[in-house]
């Protein structure tokens, strides 16, 4: 009885809308829905049709892998990854600051290792959020981002 009613639970959590809290960014592939929100000290990666995602992941801020634009180069971007079961889900951020017609552009690669699986793109124009607020929030945990390392640690 315990497990038939987790199981209900579950399949009603992945049928509602993942994106609860902030929208840290959101963009159409088709008729799909990828969205990375932040609640509660998780961030959610959603991937699937509207109010019934194919896929739910979440990890904590904390220890989510968000790679901040370095700074160099004509395009502005940023990474966010998310893991399951061996499978990478890293979603991205471009804009080219040189192009005075550029829109912000963004995409989800999945891997599996150093294969990769897929590698859908947002529809042009409906990415909502780049994902640079990621940064903002992890500054606000006392997180700072270290160059030498492509890491995140303690701010000291």
């Amino acid at each position: 009885m315990r497990a038939a009613l987790i199981l209900a639970l579950l399949a009603a959590t992945s049928a509602s809308a993942a994106c609860q809290g902030d929208e840290a960014f959101s963009c159409k592939i088709g008729q799909k829905t990828l969205e990375v929100c932040y609640w509660k000290g998780m961030l959610t990666y959603s991937y699937g049709r509207d109010g019934k995602p194919e896929l739910i992941l979440t990890e904590p801020l904390e220890t989510v892998a968000y790679t901040p634009w370095p700074g160099i180069g004509h395009a502005i971007w940023d990474t966010v990854a998310f893991r399951n079961a061996g499978v990478t889900y890293e979603v991205w951020t471009s804009f080219d600051k040189m192009d005075e017609n550029a829109v912000l552009e963004g995409g989800v690669y999945v891997m599996e290792g150093e294969t990769m699986l897929a590698s859908p793109t947002c529809d042009r124009g409906s990415v909502a959020h780049g994902l640079d607020t990621i940064s903002f929030m992890k500054a606000g945990i006392g997180q700072c981002w270290e160059p030498e390392t492509q890491s995140w640690g303690n701010c000291n």
